[in-house]
Parts: structure tokens; C-alpha cells; sequence
């Protein structure tokens, strides 16, 4: 019997393929579903401080905000905040009551003080771990890479004191040193790492002069990034890998899995196909497994990262050399 069982932040799931945060785990339907598809572990919809603020404000009708008493706007900006953290606590304590799969909460804030509250909350409300979506884009000029760095381990050091649950960090890949960063972090106490967190990429409308947003979901070759990494910091990491982005099947998903990440997030796929796609990737994957003799994902987790490798130096390879490759 193939078992595709793995070990993800301490929690067991029944399949490597976690279904990320997206539109699909937005509602107790689309978590049953993603479910009944093969997810290994649903991550909730991530909910934003961005969002909280907007649903507060709409509360309030635009450009009335200063003619209101202050006590009074007040009550009203903290009923939002209320309402729109309590319907987010209020899924996952939906989701736990349904599905057997582990349930991962997921927290894109912007201010320290708002991280610990909502963790706090999340972790009465039953919620199997959390991950925390922290993308800090390096745009101020006068901010240097160490401190633009310590943003995440001051974050992570905050957590591992308040945490109860396992916490994951998903983070971006603008580093400038990029493995130190991630080394340093997998040691700091927190339980996971997921390589790469999608940054929004802007475009621009050359007829109407404006600002547009970039294509929504991966192409089938961004995997490459998180492959290469997982791949030369797993086996010295100190906690879960995970991989994310640009995984559409179940051979990317295997890759993945021999690079040394304990998990594989998929989001973009099952947009381009549908939800029903997980079960044909649990099936590439058990295939490969079935043709190369292994009958557990452990068998061969890891057999091509960098610190397994007869060549590590191929790894870091960042130039292209056209003599390795026949072309000119």
C-alpha cells in the first residue's frame, strides 16, 4: 500500500498537498470539498489588517468620519473590527467542527500589536497551527538589508513566547542573503517555513495610463525558485519545510518532496483546473512512488538536496552556461 501521509508542523496529514490560502478556503463548503479532493490541510483565507480597517471604515459613510463624536466613531470603528475578526474566528470554529484534516489559519498583518491579538484568538477558537504571511517589499532606499531582516526575527522571537500552537512564517525571497536569513529563522523556535509567498506584481495599462495588477496566479515554471532553496537549506534547517508556488501537478509536487520540503502548497492549479485536480495529483504522486519502489513519502524525502549531493557547487550556479545546454 502507498501511503502519502507526512508530518507537517508537528500535525499528521493524510497527503502532502495542502491547499493554500485562497478564495477556495473561504467558506465551510470550499473546505469540505478541498477535503473530499484529497488536501492534506486546508490554509484558511488569509485575513488582512488591510481588510479589517476597510470593513470598519465602511461602516461610517465616506467623508463623515470628522462630523461623527468621537466616542461615538470610536464604538463604531471597534464594532467593525469586531465583526470582521469574529467572522473569521467564527470559520475556523466551523471548519474544526467538519473536517478531519488539519486546519491552518492564516494572518497577513501589517503592526506587532495586531499578529499577537489575532493569534490569541485564533488559537481559543481551535485553529491546528497558523501561518503568518509576512512579505516586507525593500523599497525604502534608506533602509538597510539587516534591518529590513530584523523585522522577521523580532516577529519570531515575539511568537515563540505567545504561541501555543505551531506557527509557520511565509515569507518572500527579497534577501540579501538569502540563506543565513532562512537558516537563522528555522532556528529561531518557529515550526515552519513556506517558500515562496506570491508578491502582487503591477503592470501597466499602456492605452489607459494606468496602474493594473500583473497576472493572479503562477506559471508552471515558478517553481524553480522554491525548489532551488528548499533544496539547499533543507537537511540543515531547523524546522518544516513547505513549498509554494508554481506547483500545478503532482510531478512538481514530487520534486518538491525530494528537495526535502516536508509539504507542498497548491493554489494556482486548481484555478486553472478545479478542486477535483488534488486527486489527480495524489495519483501522479503515488504513481511515481509505485515506479521507483517506495511506499512512504520518508523513503525518499530530501534524496536530492544540496547536502546529499556529489556536486553541491551545481546548486549555486547562477549564471547561464550555454556550453552545458547546446545553445549559442
Amino acid at each position: 500500500m502507498i501511503d502519502l501521509s507526512t508530518k507537517y508542523l508537528g500535525l499528521t496529514l493524510p497527503s502532502p498537498l495542502i491547499v493554500g490560502s485562497c478564495g477556495l478556503t473561504n467558506s465551510l463548503k470550499g473546505i469540505q470539498q478541498c477535503e473530499e479532493a484529497g488536501a492534506g490541510a486546508v490554509v484558511l483565507k488569509s485575513i488582512f489588517e488591510e481588510q479589517i480597517v476597510a470593513d470598519s471604515d465602511g461602516l461610517v459613510p465616506e467623508g463623515e468620519g470628522s462630523l461623527w463624536h468621537t466616542e461615538a466613531y470610536e464604538y463604531i470603528r471597534d464594532y467593525g473590527h469586531e465583526s470582521a475578526v469574529s467572522r473569521f474566528l467564527d470559520l475556523v470554529r466551523e471548519t474544526k467542527k467538519s473536517v478531519k484534516i488539519p486546519v491552518i489559519a492564516s494572518v497577513h498583518c501589517l503592526t506587532p500589536g495586531s499578529w499577537i491579538e489575532f493569534i490569541t484568538r485564533l488559537q481559543k477558537a481551535g485553529a491546528d497551527a497558523i501561518e503568518l504571511n509576512v512579505n516586507v517589499l525593500s523599497s525604502d532606499t534608506r533602509l538597510t538589508g539587516a534591518e529590513m531582516e530584523s523585522t522577521y526575527f523580532t516577529l519570531a522571537e515575539t511568537l515563540r513566547k505567545v504561541t501555543t500552537i505551531p506557527v509557520s512564517l511565509k515569507i518572500g525571497y527579497h534577501f540579501s542573503s538569502m540563506a543565513a536569513v532562512l537558516f537563522r529563522l528555522s532556528h529561531s523556535g518557529i515550526k515552519g517555513l513556506v517558500l515562496f509567498n506570491r508578491p502582487f506584481f503591477p503592470d501597466f495599462d499602456i492605452d489607459k495610463m494606468e496602474l493594473m495588477a500583473g497576472r493572479a496566479i503562477s506559471g508552471t515554471q515558478e517553481y524553480l525558485m522554491p525548489l532551488r532553496w528548499i533544496s539547499m537549506v533543507s537537511g540543515r534547517a531547523g524546522c518544516d519545510l513547505c513549498a509554494s508556488t508554481g506547483v500545478h501537478d503532482g510531478k512538481t509536487a514530487v520534486k518538491m518532496l525530494l528537495a526535502g520540503a516536508s509539504s507542498v502548497q497548491v493554489v494556482s492549479a486548481l484555478y486553472d483546473k478545479d478542486i477535483a485536480h488534488l486527486g489527480t495529483m495524489n495519483n501522479e504522486i503515488r504513481s511515481w512512488m509505485e515506479q521507483h519502489g517506495h511506499q512512504r513519502i520518508a523513503d525518499f524525502q530530501g534524496h536530492l538536496r544540496q547536502s546529499e549531493s556529489h556536486n553541491p557547487a551545481a546548486y549555486e550556479r547562477v549564471q547561464f552556461m550555454r556550453h552545458s545546454v547546446g545553445i549559442e
